[in-house]
């Protein structure tokens, strides 16, 4: 079952989404204890505008258990999306840099900023069943389009997308590793 992210879930969607941290290299991961990096981002998670607040997220529960979760959010507020993030840590007394310093989306699209599955229910759907749920979400945020980064390397991610309807319209380097930027105008499928 798909449905929307909860304040509760939080600490567990954070296990899941460190994954894709990780997968970036994002320097953080090296400057700060993960027991900090964590507290700080569940606590930003809990709020109602941040990059992966709960607000912003869709869950895909099988049995009582998380298997998957994506965050998205319009485009044209990712000058804003981290602030959260910003505040936990200055009350926290953490200095920290940004989590993710270079701009990975652009306005007019709805997008997709994280989508995992968990190790265990890989290859089973639930990426796809998410990814056929973000329609909902990019409508009531006002947008047809639904953009995201898929690293070029990533040939399996890649045709799942393609297979949904996202094609690359550019390409960005975020964390110093090269992304295709594809987007699904979802109004034509």
């Amino acid at each position: 079952m798909i449905r929307k992210a909860k304040k509760e879930d939080c600490p567990e969607l954070y296990d899941l989404i460190h994954e894709i941290f990780v997968d970036m290299e994002l320097p953080l991961l090296d400057l700060l204890d993960p027991d900090v990096l964590k507290a700080a981002v569940v606590r930003a998670m809990q709020e109602d505008v941040y990059r992966f607040s709960y607000r912003n997220g869709l869950v895909y529960e099988e049995n009582g258990e998380i298997l998957g979760c994506c965050f998205g959010y319009p485009g044209a507020i990712e000058s804003i999306i981290d602030a959260a993030l910003r505040t936990a840590f200055k009350e926290m007394h953490v200095p920290a840099p940004s989590l993710f310093p270079d701009s990975e989306t652009f306005a007019g699209e709805w997008y997709l900023d994280s989508i995992v599955t968990k190790q265990a229910a890989r290859g089973k759907g639930v990426a796809h069943q998410l990814l056929q749920a973000l329609p909902t979400l990019a409508s009531a945020a006002g947008e047809t389009v639904i953009g995201l980064n898929c690293e070029k390397d990533n040939l399996q991610a890649k045709k799942l997308y393609e297979k949904v309807g996202f094609r690359t319209v550019s390409e960005r380097i975020l964390s110093g590793h090269v992304y295709d930027h594809m987007q699904w105008d979802f109004t034509y499928n």
